[in-house]
């Protein structure tokens, strides 16, 4: 079974999603980026650079582009118009950097489609742009958008190709950072294939991760080299954000051509990326990847979104709805749990397991650039690297558009991932809205309403959950297959039925002999007291860097003891109605005596593993 994407803007968000996303933009950094810092405002769109010699040259259009395209996406799908217009204003000044031949991008007119040997942010730095555009186009139906894009990416495709390769080898093994980055191009031509079916678009896409094989081993960021993923028995030792985001050119290549090495690389690649996954849904990397997913390893903010990403489109092409399981336990676990809650700031690294939050605690990059600064919070993280703020407004509006999907043979959709939000689509030209009303993943049940003009027959997917063994289903006939119910039947207006999951506490084993708890979708913790501490302000009062530090150190390094023979190790679901679901406060925890254990995503500090007491 295979799935097909629906035009961003085809679901909408509601309930705590449409707040999270409303905060976001009016109390957090996502609307100000541009304003707190200037590797945001700073605009080579429009600037340009003459020489990509310099490692970096090319990161403010990194910064600006995704920030731009989270931006985009944010405020069409929240709705909100002052948004809207800035986001229009903004779009506009990057279309008016068009040359005459198409050219969007970042380089002079001298200096253009010719750095392949050394550090290069040429296509990467054009693929953020025109993905912010793209999102513009499907949000608005405004074709003139699409012409923009097309135009531009047509330039590319003239430059780059069989005759004039793009991945070329470096001067040295660190000028790779942009280059290599630049293969995801690939979303670029594989969005705009989906939108006119032209097959140049594809046959570059497949191109361009042919051209990242033929460099020689080893290079920085190769795991996703074929060669590299053949072999079961190799590591992923890469930047954790290239390996997940190189994905998708694997993906791609694999639907598109008819390879059973693509094939094999692509079960091997998901095999590996198990084995760095953490039980919040995160794969390791401070920034780089080694070691074992255990609850003290840092993972950074770029690595989420672009997992996020990839996860979803390998359930696009794969129908594998445990992929469903993983985005959801990433969406609602570790992304939740590496911000504050108004959006304000994130940890560009984060932790499982975390005691403080501290500026100069060093990671794996702390000995290359003589910096530390990812563990604190901030809204810019601009003295290490303004990437996983920007990435951070990106998150949740790619979690929004694929939790649906369309079925690929036949009239149908299916939910892929959960949570409150209206479908509006058409089949046949009959109006479709399929409203699922839930405060998921804070409750356990979602009711789908369906409004149509005329009665009309499609099928209905509903992922199930591999940690509900039971379901209950009311006022519906469903049928269960691979993971997925199924309810094929005649819509007609006010059809409605109620889904109910039934989950049970469940543990997951850290590589530390300790246990993750988790119950349904969200992981439970023991939050620590903390207090702020702000070490850096900006121009608006209410954003600061800020350390954070337990208020009881013995309080902090307190262990509880889960017992195996106890009815779900002695732990206790509450749920209190009369707190609105959120991460703000939580409205569930686990009750373990006196201590109560909340959702990973509504705390800053917390411990996430807990020695078993075994049965006897």
């Amino acid at each position: 079974m295979k799935f097909q994407t629906l035009p961003l803007g085809t679901v909408r968000p509601t309930g705590w999603i449409l707040s999270q996303l409303q905060n976001d933009l009016d109390q957090g950094f996502a609307s100000r980026l541009d304003s707190l810092t200037e590797r945001a405002a700073t605009d080579l769109f429009s600037k340009r650079i003459e020489s990509s010699s310099q490692q970096f040259a090319w990161w403010d259009s990194e910064t600006r582009g995704n920030w731009l395209w989270g931006y985009t996406m944010m405020a069409g799908l929240a709705e909100i118009p002052e948004h809207q217009s800035r986001v229009l204003e903004l779009l506009n000044i990057l279309k008016q950097t068009q040359d005459a031949d198409g050219y969007i991008g970042i380089y002079s007119a001298a200096s253009r489609y010719q750095h392949g040997d050394d550090e290069n942010g040429e296509l990467w730095g054009q693929s953020r742009a025109m993905l912010a555009m793209l999102a513009q186009y499907e949000l608005t139906n405004d074709a003139n958008w699409l012409l923009v894009v097309q135009a531009a990416v047509d330039l590319t495709l003239q430059k780059y190709g069989v005759e004039h390769s793009y991945f070329r080898q470096p001067k040295t093994r660190n000028d790779l950072i942009g280059m290599t980055h630049g293969l995801c191009y690939v979303d670029v031509v594989e969005w705009l294939y989906r939108i006119t079916g032209e097959a140049r678009y594809r046959d570059f896409g497949v191109w361009l991760y042919q051209d990242f094989n033929q460099m020689q081993l080893p290079f920085a960021n190769d795991d996703m080299a074929l060669s590299n993923l053949l072999d079961p028995h190799r590591h992923l030792n890469g930047h954790a954000v290239h390996t997940v985001e190189h994905l998708r050119a694997l993906l791609f290549a694999s639907e598109m051509g008819d390879s059973p090495q693509c094939t094999e690389a692509l079960k091997n690649a998901m095999l590996k990326l198990s084995h760095y996954t953490l039980p919040s849904g995160a794969v390791l990397g401070d920034e780089g990847l080694h070691g074992l997913p255990t609850p003290d390893i840092g993972y950074e903010y770029c690595t989420l979104t672009e997992l996020l990403l990839s996860l979803s489109s390998a359930l696009l092409k794969s129908g594998d709805a445990s992929l469903g399981d993983w985005t959801e336990s990433l969406a609602f676990n570790a992304a939740q749990g590496a911000r504050f809650a108004n959006g304000s700031g994130l940890a560009y690294l984060s932790l499982d397991s975390r005691f403080s939050a501290l500026n100069d605690r060093p990671d794996s990059y702390s000995h290359l650039h003589g910096k530390h600064g990812r563990f604190k919070y901030s809204p810019t993280h601009e003295d290490v690297a303004c990437c996983c703020n920007p990435n951070a407004v990106r998150f949740m509006p790619h979690y929004i558009s694929r939790m649906w999907m369309g079925l690929s043979d036949r009239p149908g959709f299916a939910a892929a991932t959960y949570g409150p939000c209206v479908l509006k689509t058409q089949i046949d030209n009959v109006n479709l809205t399929i409203t699922e009303e839930t405060d998921y993943p804070f409750s356990d049940t979602i009711r789908f309403t369906i409004s149509t003009d005329q009665d009309i027959n499609f099928e209905l997917f509903l992922r199930k959950p591999a940690w509900s063994a039971a379901v209950t289903m009311e006022g519906a006939v469903v049928r269960e297959e691979n993971g997925w119910l199924i309810v094929s039947k005649t819509w007609m207006n006010g059809d409605s039925f109620a889904l109910t999951f039934h989950p049970k506490v469940v543990v997951m084993p850290y590589p530390n002999g300790e246990y993750a708890i988790k119950r349904g979708a969200l992981q439970y913790v023991y939050p620590i007291e903390y207090q702020l501490r702000s070490i850096k302000d900006y121009p608006f009062d209410a954003f600061h860097d800020y350390e954070v530090f337990p208020k009881n150190m013995e309080q902090a390094y307190r262990s509880l003891i889960l017992d195996e023979s106890r009815p779900g190790y002695g732990l206790k679901f509450v749920l209190d109605e009369n707190i609105q679901p959120g991460w703000g406060q939580p409205s569930g925890w686990l009750e373990l005596e006196t201590n109560r254990l909340v959702p990973i995503g509504c705390t800053l500090l917390r411990r996430a593993s807990f020695p078993l007491k075994l049965k006897r």
